[in-house]
């Protein structure tokens, strides 16, 4: 049974953070920290899809795991994968320092920023 409720509250969030990765990219801010961002907005996305069709929500950040279990639910472009295990890397390599710590470069932020307001769109029309 949809529970449209929590789903939007989901949602909310989410737009929360797709607005703080837009305005930071607007503010040619630091890309690290808007690829937390980005990744943030397409995990709770995906967790207000869950909420929607009564899924119990995993208290994960694996976007792939995510996908996979929202993909029954949404029609999510394949075309997408390739961004979403780039996007799913950011919160392990980008969060803290270490080996494979690295700043993306802002093309490739700009690219998944518009694949996070895609996806958060689409989101927003099946909940609404």
């Amino acid at each position: 049974m949809p529970n449209q409720t929590y789903a939007l509250e989901w949602l909310e969030i989410a737009g929360r953070n797709l607005e703080t990765a837009d305005v930071l990219l607007k503010q040619d801010h630091y890309t690290d920290i808007i690829a937390i961002e980005i990744h943030q907005t397409i995990e709770k996305s995906f967790k207000a899809v869950l909420a929607f069709h009564g899924v119990r929500i995993p208290k994960i950040h694996d976007l792939i795991y995510l996908y996979e279990l929202c993909n029954k639910h949404i029609d999510i472009p394949e075309a997408f994968i390739d961004d979403l295990l780039a996007i799913n890397d950011y919160y392990e390599t980008e969060r803290y320092p270490g080996p494979r710590y690295s700043i993306p470069c802002k093309t490739e932020i700009e690219n998944h920023l518009s694949v996070a307001k895609q996806l958060h769109k689409e989101v927003k029309t099946l909940v609404s």
